[in-house]
């Protein structure tokens, strides 16, 4: 399983969902570029150049058959990966993901996310209302301890991220062509999600024709793998565990007609 993280993240925002998944699932959570531990370049940053990112380490690893995951713009990446190399997936999973006709950024947001790169304030808020069910409670260090890693990782991120990505997403429609994508595709929604709303989720359901089914996760926000890590885990454990089901029966039955 390959877990791509979104805007102002690193893999680090994977960490909980990790820590309560199955032994027997190998999971992998790239930093991806500017982001992280990864090189802090200036360019590359729009979404076919990222999915080409992917494929890089996707030939590295020398993985044949994966599922692949995306989160919020690593959705926009995993779409744009599917569409150019669908044969190596098992399955195509998008969690609160960025709709397939792309995102626009007004001019006042592109100001916010310039005065973020200086203002680590700003940014914490900023990173809260992607988690808008998950708080640092004072009462709770851990919590705490673990925002203020999420906060570090975002203010070390390339400058040039802090608006490039954003301006990679109003440049990205892959609207018409995700109707090639006819692997098994799995939708996953936080009805709290304050950054994607749900008809713009249900515009990529209807786009995609692999696309199973989208299960929404009540009371649960933009960043579901901090926010409720059992319940994603879940929802995607049974998605994969079915289609893996449904793929050794289908290659059963050829097999007996041989």
């Amino acid at each position: 399983m390959l877990l791509l993280h979104g805007s102002f993240a690193s893999s680090r925002w994977w960490e909980p969902f990790l820590n309560i998944l199955p032994n027997e699932i190998l999971a992998v959570a790239p930093d991806l570029r500017g982001c992280g531990q990864s090189d802090k370049s200036e360019t590359g940053y729009a979404i076919e150049e990222q999915a080409e990112d992917v494929w890089a380490l996707v030939q590295a690893l020398e993985w044949d058959e994966f599922d692949l995951v995306g989160h919020s713009s690593g959705g926009a990446i995993a779409m744009e990966f599917a569409l150019q190399h669908m044969e190596r997936l098992h399955s195509l999973i998008l969690v609160d993901s960025a709709p397939a006709e792309g995102v626009f950024t007004p001019v006042d947001a592109y100001v916010l996310l310039e005065r973020m790169k200086t203002d680590p304030e700003l940014l914490r808020e900023g990173l809260k209302v992607l988690m808008p069910t998950w708080h640092d409670d004072e009462g709770d260090p851990e919590r705490r301890r673990f925002l203020d890693q999420l906060v570090a990782d975002a203010q070390q991120m390339a400058p040039a991220a802090f608006t490039a990505i954003a301006d990679a997403l109003g440049r990205w429609n892959r609207f018409h062509e995700v109707r090639h994508l006819t692997l098994p595709t799995l939708l996953i929604w936080g009805d709290q999600d304050e950054i994607v709303d749900r008809d713009a989720t249900t515009r990529t359901l209807i786009a995609i024709p692999g696309a199973a089914n989208l299960e929404i996760l009540r009371q649960v926000g933009h960043s579901p793998m901090i926010e409720a890590p059992v319940a994603l885990a879940e929802r995607m454990i049974d998605f994969i565990t079915d289609e893996f089901e449904e793929y050794e029966a289908i290659r059963e039955m050829a097999e007996e007609e041989e």
